[in-house]
Parts: structure tokens; sequence; C-alpha cells
């Protein structure tokens, strides 16, 4: 594809900022640029002090929400941040808010003025701070009455959201420790898209004595950060939240915003191997995907931002990617580290290094790398930063996070006027191929969306039996979101079986895996942190399910874990726009939970059922199964009480139909006040109330399966399916019926 300057680039001020798989090409891929910074980090509060401490280091202070009486060691760095207690029952919020508003300041955007803003938060344990109340399976269920934001990962994006009046589009991602990086890439692909002209990328994590008692069973602890040294011995475990303003370029510069840096590109990976030793392999392909998709050579690469967690074996696969895809060539490869000032942030790391690295942009000065007296010989591709660097060796700048389970999420960074932009193809027809389900009532059941169905429930081939290791084994939401992979692969050939391997498989949870950390809060309890099984810890991150799956069945694409009750529902959109936008030819989409993961509950909930669902989208060519369901258009829709009301929902609804109105339009009303439903019915043509009676992430997109099948085996010729939850982001979908290739 040609590549033309951004000064050559013609404008696209009459760009729409909506969403839909069938729209065509704009002029030019929009130019992604970062306007605003925000923190609270162990060195306190705003973006000047995280990069000063980053010079000095800090020395570490024992826990102050537990007793580290027991432990080996016990150095961790609380955020400081005046008026904010780390008993805080809010304190995930109330940091993330005090970086929010930092970053909107700088970016010039006042509260108020930002609704079309979208939002992508990340954590991994936002929720557990309290978790007497989150983690305790015997705990008492709450009445119907009872705020639980704060015992929800989700719960911070909600609340900034609603505080900040934020409308855009909305997720929050729990990928272990690479959602930072996994949040910036969400949130440029939705102005990339063409769905929000800013979106606010950010992350927060608390200390959690669950958290600290799982990474020191596995000896990961140490009372120094000390990344690629000989004498590496593991990290200090930290908290803090940072946010980036991303925006798109000619939205900045209309109104007049400075512009901090471009984000030139992301890739993403999974290691398809071990879930808590990272593999070389897997971090090379995101390193290698993230430089297609900013159009930088090796070679062009000035400094690379580690996730340097000190660790014997992730700092040797780190080092190994480096060597093999930035210096292909020979020669050394600049490197600074974050962790090595500010300790490891757990799922914030990549925004605080993403930080580091658009100040570095900014001021021309690298941050070092402290600690390290004699670095590890067999890292010599490494050339540590020991101080200011000259001004043209800190940009492009990449960025890269890893997560436990395999999942990697890397980011391009550059300076101002430096973009190369590609023609932006046509975007594709997106098919829904197949579908499985599975649930502890029945073995797994396939869909293939064929016309007409004689049988929904058909075989089209022999299931894939996951090769699960034995260490550590799988849990049961692991095992049924297993016979569902297995099923679709084993019902594709072996070309489309490949395609879906490298696109990636995308989920979903409302409760993850939260059963582990239950029965760790259970052990700390009973016995103290140091019997904290560390097999627990291993599958206790949301993704863990898909990681383990992707190593049984060898995917190695993109991993990602979307939180809440319609996460399901964002991992199909997710696939759909990787298809689309020519990312990827095929892509596995799953939503999954199970009872024993819901710790926490109302006194009158309906029972969670152990399920998982997943879907198989691609291009017309990609599957070898053919099919006649076209996912034609969505719309996000925030879960604010303002965009989530009737006038919002019908406009979205307006907007995917925009080709004509839907035969038929499904609407689950789950998140929906009375009067809204009220509204909505009102509002359509020819409705159909489908409520979702069991909670989890599976069972909105068994929606969606119901809604598929009756568009196949019926007269109709298209279908919208409106999919709502409490606390969660709102989907509106059309299907349409296309010929069959």
């Amino acid at each position: 594809m040609t590549r033309t300057s951004t000064a050559s680039r013609p404008s696209r001020t009459s760009r729409s900022w909506s969403s839909d798989c069938r729209r065509k090409s704009d002029v030019s891929v929009p130019e992604i640029v970062v306007t605003g910074l925000g923190c609270v980090s162990p060195f306190g509060e705003g973006v000047a002090a995280f990069t000063a401490g980053l010079r000095t280091g800090r020395p570490s202070e024992s826990p102050r929400t537990f007793d580290p009486a027991g432990y080996r060691n016990s150095g961790v760095y609380h955020a400081a941040a005046a008026g904010l207690s780390p008993q805080s029952r809010n304190r995930p919020a109330e940091l993330a808010e005090k970086a929010l508003a930092e970053a909107f300041a700088q970016a010039g955007l006042a509260s108020g003025t930002v609704r079309a803003a979208g939002l992508a938060m990340a954590s991994t344990s936002a929720g557990w701070h309290l978790p007497d109340e989150t983690l305790d399976p015997a705990g008492p269920a709450l009445d119907a009455g009872a705020d639980t934001l704060a015992l929800r990962k989700e719960g911070p994006a909600y609340w900034l959201a609603e505080r900040w009046r934020l409308d855009g589009p909305h997720v929050t991602i729990s990928s272990a420790c690479a959602s930072a990086t996994g949040a910036l890439a969400w949130a440029a692909e939705r102005i990339r898209n063409g769905e929000a002209p800013v979106m606010a990328a950010g992350a927060v994590d608390v200390l959690t004595e669950v958290v600290f008692a799982g990474f020191h069973s596995m000896r990961l602890l140490s009372t120094t950060t000390r990344p690629f040294a000989r004498d590496r011995s593991g990290f200090v475990l930290a908290e803090g939240a940072a946010f980036l303003v991303l925006e798109d370029a000619d939205h900045a510069r209309a109104r007049g915003a400075e512009v901090l840096a471009v984000l030139a590109g992301w890739g993403a990976s999974s290691d398809a191997a071990h879930i808590t030793t990272p593999s070389a392999e897997g971090i090379a392909r995101s390193l290698r995907g993230a430089l297609a998709d900013a159009g930088r050579g090796p070679e062009e690469i000035a400094v690379y931002h580690a996730h340097g967690t000190a660790s014997v074996a992730s700092d040797a696969a780190e080092a190994s990617a480096v060597a093999e895809v930035l210096r292909p060539s020979g020669g050394r490869m600049a490197v600074t580290a974050t962790k090595s000032g500010c300790g490891h942030t757990e799922g914030a790391a990549g925004l605080f290094s993403a930080i580091a690295a658009v100040d570095a942009i900014r001021t021309s000065q690298l941050p070092p790398v402290l600690g390290v007296d004699e670095p590890d010989p067999a890292f010599e591709v490494l050339d540590l930063a020991r101080g200011t660097a000259p001004a043209d060796s800190v940009a492009p700048a990449v960025v890269h996070a890893s997560g436990f389970g395999g999942v990697n999420c890397t980011v391009v960074l550059d300076r101002p006027g430096r973009q190369r932009v590609d023609a932006l193809p046509p975007r594709r027809k997106v098919l829904v191929h197949l579908a499985a389900q599975s649930s502890a009532e029945q073995p797994v059941r396939l869909a293939a969306f064929g016309d007409p169905i004689a049988d929904e429930t058909r075989n089209l081939g022999e299931p894939q039996d996951p090769a699960f290791a034995r260490s550590p084994a799988p849990d049961r939401v692991t095992e049924l979101l297993g016979a569902t992979v297995g099923a679709l692969l084993g019902a594709v050939g072996p070309d489309t079986a490949q395609r879906v391997r490298s696109g990636g498989l995308l989920t979903g949870t409302a409760f993850g895996g939260q059963a582990n950390h239950g029965r760790m809060q259970s052990a700390i309890r009973g016995r103290g942190g140091r019997t904290v099984d560390p097999l627990d810890f291993a599958r206790s991150t949301f993704n863990v399910p898909a990681s383990q799956c992707s190593s049984a069945f060898g995917i190695t694409g993109r991993l990602e874990a979307f939180l809440g009750a319609t996460g399901g529902v964002e991992a199909l959109l997710s696939a759909a726009e990787a298809v689309a936008t020519g990312r990827e030819q095929a892509v596995l989409a799953a939503g999954y939970d199970a009872p024993e993961n819901r710790l926490w509950r109302y006194e009158k909930d309906p029972d969670v059922p152990a399920a998982a669902t997943a879907l198989l989208l691609g291009t017309p060519q990609a599957a070898s199964a053919g099919s006649i369901v076209e996912l034609a258009a969505f719309r996000r829709v925030a879960p604010t009480s303002r965009a989530r009301s009737a006038a919002a929902l019908l406009a979205a609804i307006a907007e995917v139909d925009r080709q004509g109105a839907a035969d038929e339009v499904w609407l689950d009303p789950a998140g929906l006040e009375e009067d809204t439903v009220s509204q909505l019915l009102a509002g359509l043509a020819s409705p159909h109330v489908v409520a979702t009676s069991e909670p989890g992430a599976a069972s909105p997109l068994d929606g969606h399966l119901r809604a598929l099948t009756r568009l196949v085996s019926g007269d109709l010729t298209s279908l919208t399916v409106v999919t709502t939850a409490e606390c969660a982001p709102s989907a509106v979908v059309r299907y349409q019926r296309t010929d069959r290739v």
C-alpha cells in the first residue's frame, strides 16, 4: 500500500464518528495522537513527579493494607495521593479519577465537554482490595439496594464514565499485566475506525494481599527491581493509576490542542506455551505485529521500553525477542525499564511505560535503568539507559507488556509529524460461520449458518480435544471453553483452522476465575499468606481460560479478556473489526462464566450457569463451511445513564439500520429501567423482547445465537440485536442474509 506523509494527507473534516462493518474507505488511516497524560504513581500525584522519580527511584515501604508478617520480604510501593487513604473503599476509582483529571486538563478538555469521548480501562486488582466482600465464598449475600461498584473490576470505568459524562465507546480489559497496552490498542482502534474523536485510555491497580501472596508464592518478589541485571531476583509490587488521552489528529488540531506524540501502531499475540513462563517467540510475534501496523522497520526503532520484570525467565525471553525482531542485523538496542524506578504496577504497568515514552519524546530525556550494577552478559543486544539521551534517540519508541497466560501487547509511539499513513482498504464482509455452546448440563452443541439449517446441532467434523498441560490443571470454565473451541476447530478444514489460530481468541467474562482467588484468600485467612498455592495464582487472571486454550490448540494470535455481563458481545464486536479491517482472516469470540466464580452476590440473584459460547467470524473465503449470515453493522453504546436512554439506543438502532429497517429487532433489556424499555418498544416497528434470564457473559451471546438461528431458518432477511446489562456497555448489532459463497 502506498504511504503518504502527514503534510500531504487530504483533509477528513466530514468524517462521521460511527461504526459500520460495511463502511468503505475514507481517504487514509486516521492519525492517532496523544494530547494528554496523567498519573498517580509511587512518586506522588502527576506526571512531573513520576518522570522525576524514575531518575532517582525510592525506598520500598511496608504494606498499609495488610499485615506483612510471615512473608520472606514485605517491601511495596504505595501510590501517594493527597486526601486518599489506602483503606478507602473506592480507592481504585479515586486514584483513576485523579489521573484522568490531569490527562484531560493537559489535553484542554474540561468536565462536561468530553461527552463524545470514549473510555478504555484496564485493571487486574480492582475489587480485590475488599477481600472480605469480594473473595469470600461464604460471605453474606447483599441486599437489593447494595452498591457493588467497588466490588467490580469494571466499577472504576463505570464510575468515571458517570462522573465525567463519557458517552463514547466503553470497555474494561483484564488481560493480566498486558492489560494497559491492550486498553491503548482498543482505544486506538475506536479512533481509527471512526467511532469517537477522543478516547481516554487508562489503567489502575492497587496493592492487595491476595496478589502480593500470589507473586510471593511464585518467588517473584524482591526488595529492588533490577531488570536485565546479572543478579536480578524479581520485582517490588506497586500500585498506581495512569491515563493517556488519544485523539484523531484532525480533531485535535481543529481545536488547537498540543500534540505530544503519535500512536503509530500496535500488535498483540499469545505465547501458546506456558501460562507463567514467557516465550520469546510469542513476544516476537507481538513486536512484529506492532512494527507492521505502524509501518516501521526494525532499524528505525530508537528505544525499547521494556516490560522488564527482573525475573530470570521473563527478562531472558524479552531480550531474545528484541534481538530477533528489533536488531536482526546486529547492533545494540537502547532500552529503558520503568519498573526499575517505580516497581511493578501490575495491569497498569504498560501505561506507565507509555507515559515515560511520551515524556521522553517531549523532553529528549530517556529515564535510566536503575539498580543494575552489572548487566547480564547474555543480553549483549541491550544497551541499558544510564541517563539523559540525545534528542535523536528517543523515537520511534516501542512499548511492550506481557502477562500471565502468555498474553502480549506492544505499541509504537513516535514524534508528531513523522506519521506515515496507509490508504484504507475497503472494509471486508464479515460472516458468522459457526457457533458452539457447552455447559455443565449438556455436551457441546454446534451450529452452522448455512441455508437452510436442517439440524442446528449437527456436527460437521470431529471436535478437537484440547491438549491441556498437566500443570496447572484446567478449571471448569477452561474445560467448557476448550470444548467449544475444539468443536469449532474440528468443524473446519486445516487451512481455516490455521487462520483461526493466527487470528486469535477474544473472550468476555463477568466473573473470571475468582474461585482461585477465593481459595487464596481462604488460605491467607486460615493458615497465612505463605500457604497460598501458586497454581491457584497461575489460574487466577481473567484471561487464563483463553490462554490455556491457546496453548492446547496452538492459537498464537491476539488474546484479550473483556469484562462485564456484555463482555462476550464486546469480544464479538472486536473480532468482527479484526476481520473487517483486514487485520485477520478469522477470529474466535467467546463468553464464559461459572457459578463458583461469583463470590459476591445479591440475595435474589439467579444462579450463574457453567457455560461457554463461542463463534467463528471470518471473511467469506476464510472457512470451508459456507455461511449466509453477515454481521453487517454494529454500534457500541456506553453504560452511562444518559447514553443508555431510549433515545440513544433508538439512534444507535437507526444508525446500524440505515440501509433499511431490519425485519425484526431483538431486545435484551437486562440493563434497562422499565420506562426505558417501554419507550424502546413504542419506538420500534417490530420488536421482540428476549430477556437474559441467567447472569454471566455467555448468556448474551446465546441470545445472539438464537437470533442467528431465527434469521437463517425463517423468512427474514435482516435482524438487529440489542444487548444491555447492568453496569455494562450496550451493543446494537445488525445481521443479514447474504449470498452463500
